[in-house]
């Protein structure tokens, strides 16, 4: 009954797992390269805030069609 909020967590923590990982990555470039971190890194600090509000937003419909059925 919950597969498609735990689908969208799971997803959600993968995008998390994969907005680190390319984050640390473009950061290690920007050092190497002496790039500007502020305008090379939005994207990645984009994809990492994207993350983390889908994490929540599943918790969230998760704890939202709990309270609909207790209720």
């Amino acid at each position: 009954m919950y597969n498609y909020v735990w689908l969208s967590a799971g997803m959600g923590v993968l995008s998390l797992i994969l907005a680190i990982f390319f984050l640390v990555k473009d950061l290690s470039y920007c050092e190497q390269t002496q790039r500007k971190k502020l305008t090379y890194l939005l994207a990645n600090w984009g994809m990492f805030l994207l993350a983390i509000v889908w994490i929540g937003l599943g918790i969230s419909l998760y704890v939202i069609i709990q309270n609909q059925l207790t209720a």
